[in-house]
């Protein structure tokens, strides 16, 4: 039997963790004045090399997905969506840019979203969504064309993923070990799900036809000859209170992923991202 803290140590670990979305907040809004400031960010573990943040809040849930069955509503199983306050099976670029976002930068009105984490029939809201883009390869960095749409980790997945594109951990940001599946945490510690998206763009298609090929991950910090144009690396993290044994995933064990469609200005993403190249 885990043995429990002290309820000090536990109103310490939450003021920790709220503290430091506090300051993920207090440093996206300084970075959102002030984008060159990004391009000062030292390289670390987490998140890798030059970025800026965008922190978003819960927006809603359905059994919408606007990338896999457009048109279609009520054909998915259950997702949590952050950003974007109005999506559903109709959705698309156009409908989002300029829409209301529950996002931290105004110009960001992009979806994201992942499966959503049940225990029983209780749909658990994330307590923040914090969306890192870094720049992870050599070279220059364009920002993601208006319209990209991508999906990262699989949907429908069996099998255990690579933790490098879909990893859960309890404690908060960037906490270790990662795990493959939602790992039973300590009623004292945050869950959270990282879920890193493809870096590479192949040029030309803002999508296709299985919502991969148009994408690929830089190896080396280098972009394959098929997917040449080199994006800062999304990376979507999604924090959850502590949970009980038993909580599941929407999609399946295995099947932890993300979405994302680029709703930015495109005026206002292009000076953050130009920013991480000085």
């Amino acid at each position: 039997m885990t043995p429990r803290r002290s309820p000090t140590s536990r109103a310490v670990g939450w003021a920790s963790l709220l503290a430091v979305l506090l300051m993920v907040s207090l440093a996206s809004a300084a970075r959102s004045a002030t984008p060159d400031a990004s391009a000062r960010a030292l390289a670390r573990d987490f998140p890798g090399g030059p970025y800026f943040t965008v922190v978003c809040g819960f927006s809603h849930r359905n059994n919408d997905d606007p990338i896999r069955f457009p048109g279609q509503p009520g054909r998915s199983h259950n997702h949590t969506y952050i950003g974007n306050r109005a999506v559903d099976a109709s959705t698309t670029a156009a409908t989002l840019r300029g829409g209301a976002t529950t996002c931290d930068v105004d110009e960001d009105s992009s979806t994201y979203w992942v499966p959503t984490v049940f225990v029983g029939r209780e749909p658990i809201t994330p307590l923040a969504g914090l969306v890192y883009y870094t720049k992870h390869t050599n070279g220059t960095v364009v920002a993601p064309p208006a319209g990209l749409k991508i999906v990262a980790g699989s949907p429908t997945a069996r099998r255990r993923q690579s933790k490098s594109i879909v990893s859960w951990s309890c404690g908060g940001v960037g906490g270790t070990p990662r795990f493959a599946a939602l790992p039973n945490c300590t009623e004292d510690d945050a869950l959270e799900l990282e879920v890193v998206f493809p870096n590479c763009w192949d040029g030309k298609a803002t999508d296709s036809p299985n919502h991969k090929r148009h994408m690929a991950y830089a190896r080396g910090g280098e972009c394959p000859k098929a997917h040449p144009v080199r994006l800062p690396t999304i990376t979507l993290v999604l924090l959850y209170p502590p949970l009980p044994r038993g909580a599941i995933v929407s999609a399946g064990r295995f099947a932890g992923h993300a979405d994302f469609i680029n709703g930015w200005d495109q005026d206002e993403l292009a000076r953050f991202v130009a920013a991480m190249n000085h």
